[in-house]
């Protein structure tokens, strides 16, 4: 049964910032923006931008289980946010939220990321120097929605693949370095 994006998850977008992103070394917020993303499901933490929250309030972090799609540009990688340190999304990213149960963020999460879902919203973008995708659009993606245990079987077997990908380039990695070496000494002979 497929059901519209926004029958099953809240959209949000992330923070909008006035004056844009310093960087502070001693702040305790870390900003998710496009740049990043750098694949499917990829995020690397250490590289974020980070900042004191200068508002009164509280900031509006991400939640582990939030999904993190981006609005515009070329490319459209979901990740999800696993909650190990506070993070804010920058005001280019939609923050969607499994708005049911009968949803797993990790579900939600590859099937934005298959290649039905990008199809869609690259055929259904707007603009022409840097597209955008709009909440409407966004909104009206179908979602075929599985029974918990075939979501639970395609989460499990997507981490099994991502899985067996990251060993195969460490692999790839160890025999590069390998044959570098050996190489080095032939030519040193």
């Amino acid at each position: 049964m497929r059901k519209p994006l926004r029958a099953i998850a809240d959209i949000g977008v992330g923070h909008s910032f006035r004056l844009g992103i310093e960087d502070d070394p001693a702040g305790d917020i870390r900003v998710l923006q496009i740049r990043d993303i750098k694949g499917a499901g990829i995020i690397q933490e250490d590289a974020l931008l980070r900042m004191t929250w200068p508002a009164s309030g509280e900031p509006p972090l991400l939640k582990p289980g939030d999904v993190v799609l981006p609005s515009r540009g070329g490319r459209y990688d979901a990740v999800l946010i696993q909650g190990k340190e506070p993070m804010l999304a920058s005001g280019q990213l939609y923050v969607l939220h499994a708005s049911q149960r009968s949803l797993l963020p990790e579900y939600l999460c590859w099937y934005l990321n298959q290649p039905a879902s990008r199809s869609y919203m690259l055929r259904n973008r707007a603009g022409t120097g840097i597209p955008s995708l709009s909440r409407q659009v966004l909104g009206d993606l179908p979602v075929p929605v599985p029974s918990m245990e075939t979501q639970r079987k395609i989460v499990a077997l997507q981490q099994l693949w991502q899985h067996e990908q990251d060993l195969t380039q460490k692999l790839l990695a160890n025999r590069q370095k390998m044959l570098d070496s050996l190489f080095g000494k032939l030519v040193l002979k």
